[in-house]
């Protein structure tokens, strides 16, 4: 398998671990005994399929509509499963950045874990302030100047739950010589497009999704990378095999297969979404409900100590974002319920 130029040094001197190049072997055995594991039980006995071709094919049946004409053309060598997003997230870093030398950008507010993730492996980390009315833009040049060797950008945000401006995504890939990291861990709860019609255009695009959000599997832990495959073929010199585990395989097998149920309350959250903004904009303790694409709402309040203080009397749990953005705080979308009772005690 190849790899990708931009790839660490250190990494042009691995061997890709035994089991995937195992796995792409022109053989396929009728009995393998050379793993030295137990015979004599059963299927949790062996190790994890390491290709996971059907499951990947079925992913992609979901994420591309087939009455897009924009539609990529993907294939299940453009996919990485991976333990969670956070896996994602450690493996493009390690992968291709080098440690003590590059600079990676993040946007502010942001999901703190690239940040986090950034500084564990002694990178450089530039935070580059959202702005506008609703903070989905920032100063393009200000991050091409920088010219990080990878640009972390959720979309929709987290905290925020805005969508970036429209041509933003675009006009970075074009313009630095890093990779461009969208996460879309919220996209099946927006209204606007992937960017993942934009892979065939843009070499340096990744995109990060993840089964924790929409798809209600966060306990399976398990995320995606979708990206050129030359991408792709790098990280599995980095990865450790058989983290998607047997028992996790099977579970996003079996929510993938039979998808109704979890499309459908898709729906409802989109509908609860927009009836509990216009409900907390009316209250007289918030002072701005930020426009959402996501199953969350983030909340200016005029007294942030006291709304948080009411809310954990009511053990009413939600995330104080006041270190993003002053007085701030966000809200999961719950049940009717909840959401009923979220409003009885804000107001």
């Amino acid at each position: 398998m190849l790899i990708h130029p931009h790839a660490r040094s250190v990494i042009t001197q691995l061997q890709l671990p035994a089991p995937i190049k195992e796995s792409y072997g022109e053989v396929e055995w009728d009995m393998d005994l050379s793993k030295n594991t137990n015979a004599y039980l059963e299927r949790l006995s062996c190790y994890p399929d390491v290709k996971q071709e059907n499951l990947k094919k079925l992913y992609l049946s979901h994420i591309l509509d087939p009455n897009n004409t924009d539609n990529p053309a993907l294939k299940s060598e453009n996919l990485l499963f991976t333990v969670g997003s956070m896996e994602g997230i450690d493996i493009l870093l390690r992968t291709f950045c080098e440690l003590n030398q590059d600079k990676i950008c993040v946007v502010h507010p942001s999901f703190p874990a690239y940040e986090h993730s950034g500084l564990i492996h002694n990178l450089e980390v530039k935070k580059i302030s959202l702005t506008g009315e609703n903070l989905d833009t920032f100063p393009l040049e200000e991050m091409i100047k920088i010219n990080p060797k990878m640009v972390f950008l959720p979309n929709p945000n987290n905290p925020v739950g805005t969508i970036l401006e429209k041509g933003l995504i675009e006009k970075l890939c074009e313009s630095i010589d890093g990779f461009v990291v969208v996460d879309e861990a919220y996209i099946e709860f927006s209204s606007h497009p992937s960017s993942l019609s934009l892979l065939g255009q843009y070499k340096n695009l990744i995109i990060l999704r993840t089964l924790s959000k929409a798809w209600g599997l966060a306990g399976v832990r398990c995320g995606i990378i979708v990206a050129d495959e030359l991408i792709i073929s790098s990280l599995q010199y980095v990865q450790l095999p058989y983290g998607f585990s047997i028992p996790a395989q099977d579970l996003v097998h079996e929510c993938l297969n039979s998808p109704g149920k979890i499309m459908d309350s898709w729906k409802k959250i989109k509908n609860e979404r927009e009836k509990m903004a216009y409900a907390l904009s009316q209250l007289p303790g918030v002072e701005k409900v930020f426009k959402s694409e996501t199953n969350f709402l983030m909340i200016i309040v005029k007294d942030l100590p006291k709304t948080m203080e009411l809310l954990m009397k009511h053990k009413i749990k939600v995330l104080d974002c006041s270190l993003s953005l002053p007085n701030a705080l966000r809200i999961s979308l719950g049940t009717e319920e909840q959401n009923r009772k979220v409003l009885e005690v804000m107001g």
